[in-house]
């Protein structure tokens, strides 16, 4: 996590700035060998490295771009401090003549979040501040720039003045910046497509550049090139600064954050564009393992690469609760961590808790399919105890009956033939309405044939002119074609009973994994679904994730309506 900036190390900053800029300033002015231009331009480019760097220090305090800046300015001014005739003040300029060549370097690679990433720009900077700090100051005992430069003050730090050790030294510099300078652009060349804050950036020096190179090249156009590049130079802390704030949240982004959950969110991507660091991932903690697990968009587990780390945002009684396995960190502030860990935390909380409710109203379904499941089992068990029981044993009771009659008929007692006559069709009439109620209770048909089969042999047997319109439909689970099929025959029994009607129409229909079924008479219409069967049938229904309604307008008919979900798991047996 990034290091808050104290305003007294940001005050302390500030007034270096202002006492090396003014130092800086006064000495070009007094060496007389810069013009105007040239020192108003360079204090500037300064001031402005200064200024930007104190700004973007306020805005995004844990960002170090914001005092590598303050560095960079203050190491500008740092470095005039040669031109100065004092010994003491010239051995010092002497000493961070070249300082603020490896603080640029730091900074464009450390650019935006401020920190480097990777073992190669690590090297590259570490090269460069040994290229460019330390061989000067191994090489300032051996120049006698008093002896060599009249006009110069005596060198402090002077043990003997080497030419030949100097030059040297100058040629290794040479060559670690020729190697330094490859190596840079390789780095800035892969950082152009992972990094679009750099872009403006890159765009700023590479402008600079070419009006240096147009200078040297050209020199009619030298004194115009000069000055655009120093322009340049002087706008460049601007793009830093911009790069900074523009990459790092602020409080409406937040706000936004808080207001986007009030709907379905993706966590991750609405984390991602608020925080603008689109490689933020999202990660569960898992407390076999006891580790992070992150998974891709495929949801395939990846392991971490280099440069990324993981945050802890939110935590619970249990443990972490959510964590990001990302590269940028412009946004690693406090506020900012907090902000987002309170809403991961509120969307993890909140998911846990609907999944809870989903998982017990699964169980309070699963519960009422098996209870229909259970009703229907007793049903069918009951139909086949009276169809191979009692039922079985009344026709056997018949046949005995009608063997009996046919006897005494031959035997001349009529009086006795006609009563066990009456009996025998008093007992095939129990029989047939046995037969009845045994069907009634679970059909044969809708086990054997399914929904439709079974409604037709319903019809069939209705004292009533009915219609059926029903496409062919599939097997559906048993729960679901019983309680299809009871809905149909208890709206014919009360158009049967009640209504007075002279026509049914049943229509079934398939849509999408929804069962329709409809039921309307031409009665007069009852007004509602109150009764014991209509009520018992819409407690089955909403068992399995439907509803029922009637609707009933007096002249009219009544319409009972069912929907059932046939493509629900729930209902498995």
């Amino acid at each position: 996590m990034g290091v808050t900036h104290s305003r007294a190390v940001l005050w302390g900053l500030g007034a270096a700035g202002v006492v090396l800029g003014t130092t800086a300033a006064v000495l070009k002015a007094a060496d007389g060998s810069h013009p105007v231009p040239d020192v108003v331009l360079t204090t500037s480019a300064g001031a402005l490295f200064v200024a930007a760097g104190l700004f973007a220090a306020v805005r995004v305090r844990a960002n170090p771009c914001g005092p590598l800046m303050v560095l960079v300015g203050l190491a500008l001014f740092a470095e005039d401090l040669q031109l100065s005739q004092d010994p003491v003040v010239f051995t010092a300029g002497l000493l961070v003549a070249h300082v603020s060549t490896p603080l640029v370097l730091h900074l464009v690679l450390a650019f935006p979040d401020g920190r480097l990433e990777g073992r190669a720009p690590r090297a590259l900077v570490a090269a460069t501040y040994i290229a460019a700090v330390v061989l000067p100051a191994v090489g300032t005992p051996f120049v006698d720039w008093a002896g060599r430069f009249p006009a110069k003050p005596d060198n402090l730090l002077l043990i003997v003045d080497a030419p030949g050790f100097t030059t040297g030294l100058l040629w290794t510099m040479n060559a670690c910046g020729l190697v330094i300078a490859a190596g840079v652009l390789v780095a800035l060349l892969r950082r152009w497509r992972a990094r679009p804050a750099l872009r403006p950036v890159l765009v700023m020096a590479l402008a600079g550049a070419a009006c240096s190179a147009v200078a040297a090249a050209i020199e009619p156009t030298y004194a115009v090139a000069i000055a655009a590049y120093k322009v340049a130079f002087c706008l460049w802390p601007l793009t830093f600064t911009l790069g900074i704030v523009r990459t790092a949240p602020r409080a409406a982004d937040l706000t936004n954050l808080l207001l986007a959950l009030r709907g379905e969110v993706d966590l991750r991507e609405l984390l991602a564009r608020t925080l603008h660091d689109r490689s933020l991932r999202l990660g569960e903690w898992d407390p076999v393992t006891r580790t992070w697990q992150f998974r891709d968009e495929n949801g395939e587990l990846v392991t971490s690469a280099p440069g990324e780390r993981t945050v802890t945002l939110a935590w619970s009684e249990n443990g972490p609760i959510a964590a990001v396995l990302r590269r940028d960190t412009t946004w690693d502030d406090p506020r900012v961590l907090e902000a987002a860990g309170t809403v991961v935390r509120l969307v993890t909380e909140h998911q846990r808790k609907l999944d809870a409710d989903r998982a017990r109203l699964a169980e309070a379904r699963r519960t009422g399919v098996r209870l229909v499941e259970l009703a229907d089992a007793e049903r069918q068990r009951v139909e086949r105890d009276l169809h191979d029981g009692a039922q079985q044993r009344l026709v056997v009771v018949a046949l005995g009956l009608r063997m009996a009659q046919q006897r005494l008929d031959t035997r001349g007692d009529p009086e006795l033939a006609e009563l066990l006559a009456s009996t025998a069709d008093g007992l095939d009439a129990a029989i047939v309405e046995l037969r009845d109620l045994a069907r009634g209770i679970h059909p044969v048909a809708l086990t054997q044939g399914g929904l439709v089969p079974a409604v037709t042999a319903l019809i069939e047997r209705t004292p009533l002119p009915v219609e059926l319109a029903s496409p062919t439909l599939p097997r559906f689970l048993p729960p679901v074609e019983a309680t299809a099929y009871f809905v149909v025959a208890e709206a014919i029994t009360n158009a049967l009973k009640h209504s007075g009607a002279t026509s049914v129409t049943v229509t079934l229909d398939l849509d999408a994994d929804r069962l329709h079924i409809r039921v309307c008479d031409n009665g007069i219409g009852v007004l509602n679904g109150s009764g014991s069967g209509i009520a018992g049938l819409a407690d089955r229904v909403r068992a399995l994730e439907g509803h029922l309604r009637v609707e009933g307008n007096s002249g009219v008919g009544t319409a009972v309506h069912a929907t059932i979900p046939v493509g629900d798991p729930l209902c498995a047996t």
